[in-house]
């Protein structure tokens, strides 16, 4: 094993078994980090899930998914409280923590929504545009993936989950954005050397107001700009709603230079990211790297999490 990587995972091994007993909430980011959407899809995170309450854990997914969180997480996660009657509360936040709901047995209740008016949506879109113009970005030059995702959104039915004046703005667009009340999303360029100038391009024409994030290759997601970061707003708020510390939550995400990096400034924060390795030298500092050359990077945070909730039941 290459030196430095056994460094960190001395580290991380450490501070997992450190872990194990103080924490009660789990917070998840989602795609990357608990799905991959092959190896490990919705089946595995509502089993992984499941183990979360049947050690009396509580469990916060905080993805930047907005309307799609609660479209793809709610129902599942509502019958595994049901079927569970689990005492410990779950919670949703999306956009990157611009919303959050607790998911109860009979409903799904609002704690707050931090997300555009119509009027800021059509800013957004306006000011995005204009930037990809500007740097000569066009629809062919766009993550396939992401033009056929959005393609596929805009066939289906967000009654109920998207109004219909929002979602209609980006429908002229044939996928290269979405809008939501959470957030606005557009493709990144397939051209990785321009997805930096991409998000440090809108950040600027965008203003103070509004925040614009890479949540991976394939997207830029813009939110309203909290007075802090909003993903860990999200968990400050879940805590002081339960009642826990900043120690009494281990964090997980892939992110950890783009818009997971709130999620994991928590003193027990992972990600799964091993590039991290190569752009951060404070192995004593979160987040602890999560790395098996070799092992899917998903798989390592499986694995985290079964430790730390498998031992603190015994």
């Amino acid at each position: 094993m290459d030196a430095t990587l056994e460094a960190y995972n001395a580290v991380t091994k450490a501070k997992l078994e450190e872990a194990r007993f103080m924490i009660k909430l789990l917070g998840l980011d989602y795609d990357g980090t608990v799905s991959d959407g092959n190896t490990y899809t919705q089946t595995q995170v509502f089993a992984l899930a499941e183990k979360v309450l049947d050690a009396n854990k509580s469990i916060a997914f905080v993805t930047a998914r907005a309307a799609t969180a609660l479209k793809v997480l709610f129902p599942p996660l509502q019958q595994l409280l049901m079927r569970k009657n689990a005492p410990v509360p779950c919670f949703i936040a999306g956009g990157n923590g611009t919303t959050l709901y607790e998911v109860k047995k009979d409903g799904l209740v609002m704690i707050y929504n931090n997300g555009f008016t119509l009027q800021q949506v059509l800013c957004v879109v306006g000011v995005g545009r204009d930037v990809y113009a500007r740097l000569q970005i066009g629809h062919n030059d766009l993550v396939e993936k992401g033009l056929r995702t959005f393609e596929t959104f805009l066939q289906d039915s967000w009654a109920g989950y998207v109004p219909d004046e929002i979602i209609y703005v980006c429908r002229p667009f044939r996928g290269e954005l979405f809008t939501e009340e959470a957030k606005v999303t557009f493709v990144l360029p397939k051209d990785a050397s321009l997805r930096g100038i991409i998000v440090s391009e809108l950040n600027a024409a965008l203003g103070s107001e509004y925040c614009a994030m890479a949540g991976d290759s394939t997207y830029v997601h813009i939110t309203r700009r909290l007075s802090e970061d909003s993903k860990a707003f999200a968990i400050k708020a879940i805590l002081q709603r339960m009642g826990l510390t900043h120690m009494q939550v281990a964090t997980f995400g892939d992110m950890p230079m783009g818009n997971d990096k709130g999620l994991l400034s928590f003193p027990y924060s992972f990600t799964n990211a091993e590039d991290f390795i190569r752009s951060e030298s404070d192995l004593q500092a979160p987040p602890f790297v999560l790395a098996c050359s070799g092992v899917n990077p998903v798989a390592m945070v499986y694995h985290a999490v079964e430790m730390l909730i498998t031992t603190s039941q015994a």
